[in-house]
């Protein structure tokens, strides 16, 4: 007896000076174990919580045990540490067992932390290196001997993750559930227990066989444990699932990243956040469904938002249409991309300021353009087609490339790229290095900064900032476009007539309450569908492809972007009818379609009609036999070329048949039409025997 009394008092000192080594050796920073401060409320316009943000943005209401069921209290035990009010911090059968599973190739792997471990990682983490799981283990049982086994459920059920930021179950009953935390039933509580293991593997939304299939393991664990009998059981595995998506719309978690950007947090701060709840799970839903039909042709992802053109808030934002697919976890309405011809109508509003009108006569024939390399491309309309003379009315409603380079042409690169910035795109280095062909996407743009223009553009040129939450009155606006020029592109981009012309139909039935304006855009290779489409009270822009940049099977922005972004604009229509429209200060001018181009033409046209030989057109015979002109380069332009670049193709328009062409640089002729260029300023002139064009003037640079 006195020794088995002496053995005892060894065993209990022991114990006693483990305790102590294991506090000082590895102690736990009780501050970690505190309630966090007060979260902020992030609703939806009508008022409807969207989240509750902590710091680092996660979704967290904490709650008292006695508030949460015990069903679910049951299901998180039962799904993760059966033996949890048995063991003193670490399971030492479930760790035997899991070594020898892990020893045993032709068993499976199962784990051994108990809840108290996964508090431990949840407030310190978990260091890297051959020590963190000792280290783990030895706070555990700290932290067993410091706190009561319902203070370390606390801590666990307000700590647990559940995907989409939401963390602990109070919120993750209200998210997912629609319910209160101490209201779920047996299934509920079992399906959400099945969560932590891997929250985005099962999520319900994305993986519902999944998710289903892990709910049913908890409750035979349940069973298993005494929780539940064999009729609850039953009930509780016959019981459908239910997932209340719209009480937390997917999607809104990239909305409220940008709010707290925009807004940084504040102790106690609410915030009425702009976005209307039914318009944002509308949207998802659409944006979902058009990525799945378009995904066999390479379409992986897409993007769209919705903005109001009388306040500037933003009503919807859809960062990513499939958050388990290719670049889901990103915001892809901030991810630069080639904007196509979405950019066509800003340089047709600097024409339009310049003394254009939408019945000027463009010239739609091939024109050759020159990279900063130093390398000669010819630009194409969408079919292969040149146009010759046509109408900007027709030339920018029906998207033409050729036509469109004129118009940056007369305008000039510098023009352009100032606009761009003033509208709010990101240009990077100087206007000098691009050219004409920027009109053609020659320039990355994220979605975010696109939708913002067109929202100015709806404006008539009056840019407002974005808002993330509910103005209560009109923003002033900053102008930046003349508000003439932009009303005539924008009674163009709204001409029904000159759209189906240009592409075999308007899109007027997919909304068929008001006119609208609409903008569609394909990058080079089908890498990008753009549309832009706009009436008086909403911008909608809509975003698809591949976010890695792989090109698309042929999916063009009218084929596939279009049809979504002015379904996305009726859905705003519908969902909020009473909202007021922003009042243009400047009615659209009306120019008129001119029904044929004016002859005869100019010598910039005597290739194209060498070419597609019109019945009804001819050039002049004083253009045949006295016009000679440079067509590349063009007057005052500066070639940034590297230092091994080889010599520059010269070009010009064509001489008779007994003429010969020739090139003069400097006063010096040329053997041939190329020129090996020189750093500094030139003059060239192309010549048809004893009749030269005028000199044009270049600057050459080399890098």
């Amino acid at each position: 007896m006195k020794r088995a009394l002496v053995i005892a008092a060894f065993a209990t000192a022991a114990w006693l000076l483990a305790g102590v080594a294991i506090d000082r050796l590895v102690p736990i920073d009780r501050a970690r174990f505190e309630v966090p401060e007060a979260p902020r409320v992030v609703t939806d316009r009508q008022g409807a919580v969207i989240q509750v943000v902590r710091g680092g943005g996660v979704d967290q209401r904490w709650v008292e045990l006695g508030a949460v069921s015990p069903n679910l209290v049951s299901a998180l035990i039962a799904a993760e540490d059966q033996r949890f009010f048995a063991h003193r911090g670490v399971d030492l059968r479930a760790t035997a067992r899991a070594a020898w599973d892990t020893l045993a190739p032709w068993r499976r792997r199962t784990g051994a932390s108990t809840l108290t471990q996964q508090v431990i990682k949840l407030t310190h983490g978990r260091p890297h290196g051959l020590w963190s799981k000792p280290v783990e283990v030895l706070r555990a049982l700290a932290l067993e001997r410091s706190a009561s086994k319902d203070e370390i459920l606390v801590q666990y059920v307000n700590r647990v993750p559940f995907g989409h930021n939401v963390v602990g179950v109070a919120r993750a009953c209200e998210v997912y559930l629609g319910r209160s935390p101490g209201a779920v039933t047996v299934a509920e509580a079992a399906l959400l227990a099945g969560l932590p293991q891997s929250p985005s593997r099962l999520d319900p939304a994305v993986h519902l066989r999944r998710a289903v299939a892990r709910r049913d393991s908890v409750l035979r664990r349940m069973r298993e444990a005494g929780f539940i009998d064999d009729r609850a059981l039953a009930e509780a595995l016959a019981e459908a699932p239910r997932w209340a998506t719209a009480v937390h719309p997917r999607g809104a978690e990239r909305y409220v990243e940008a709010l707290l950007r925009a807004s940084p947090p504040a102790e106690g701060r609410a915030w009425r956040g702009s976005i209307s709840e039914e318009l944002q799970r509308e949207a998802v839903s659409l944006m979902a469904g058009t990525v799945a039909r378009w995904r066999p042709r390479g379409a992986t992802n897409g993007a769209a938002i919705v903005l109001s053109n009388r306040t500037g808030e933003v009503l919807t934002y859809v960062g990513a249409a499939d958050p388990s697919g290719p670049g889901g976890a990103l915001d892809l309405l901030r991810a630069a991309r080639q904007p196509g011809s979405t950019l066509k109508p800003f340089v047709y509003t600097l024409l339009f300021e310049r003394g254009a009108t939408p019945a000027t006569v463009m010239a739609d024939v091939h024109v050759a353009m020159r990279g900063a390399r130093g390398e000669t491309a010819e630009a194409r309309d969408y079919d292969g087609q040149e146009r010759g003379p046509v109408a900007a009315r027709d030339a920018l409603a029906s998207s033409l490339n050729l036509a469109a380079l004129d118009a940056a042409t007369r305008v000039g690169a510098s023009a352009i790229v100032g606009l761009l910035r003033a509208l709010g795109v990101e240009v990077p280095g100087e206007a000098r290095r691009y050219g004409p062909g920027v009109v053609l996407g020659g320039l990355d743009v994220a979605p975010l900064a696109l939708a913002q223009a067109y929202l100015t553009l709806a404006r008539q040129g009056s840019r407002v900032p974005l808002s993330w939450t509910v103005r209560s009155d009109d923003a002033p606006g900053r102008p930046v476009m003349d508000a003439s020029a932009a009303a005539m592109t924008w009674e163009v981009l709204s001409d029904e007539d000159a759209r189906a012309r240009g592409f075999g139909r308007s899109l007027r039935e997919l909304a068929p309450q008001a006119p609208f304006a609409l903008k569609s855009g394909t990058s080079s290779r089908w890498r990008d569908a753009w549309c832009a489409v706009a009436d008086r009270r909403f911008t909608v822009l809509v975003w698809l492809g591949d976010p890695a940049g792989a090109p698309m099977s042929g999916v063009s922005g009218f084929e596939a972007a279009a049809p979504t972004a002015v379904r996305l604009l009726s859905l705003a229509r519908e969902t909020l009818p009473r909202w007021r429209p922003w009042d243009p200060p400047a009615a659209p001018t009306n120019a008129g379609d001119v029904a044929t181009a004016p002859t005869p033409l100019d010598a910039r046209y005597s290739a194209w009609i060498e070419r597609a030989r019109p019945a009804h057109l001819a050039v002049s015979d004083a253009a045949a036999v006295t016009a000679v002109r440079m067509l590349d380069p063009l007057p005052g332009r500066t070639l940034l070329l590297p230092r091994a670049a080889g010599a520059i193709p010269l070009r010009a328009t064509r001489c008779g048949t007994a003429e010969v062409q020739r090139f003069v640089v400097d006063g010096v002729a040329l053997d041939g039409p190329s020129w090996s260029a020189p750093e500094g300023a030139h003059s060239i002139r192309a010549c048809c025997d004893a009749r030269c064009s005028a000199p044009v003037a270049v600057t050459v640079e080399r890098r």
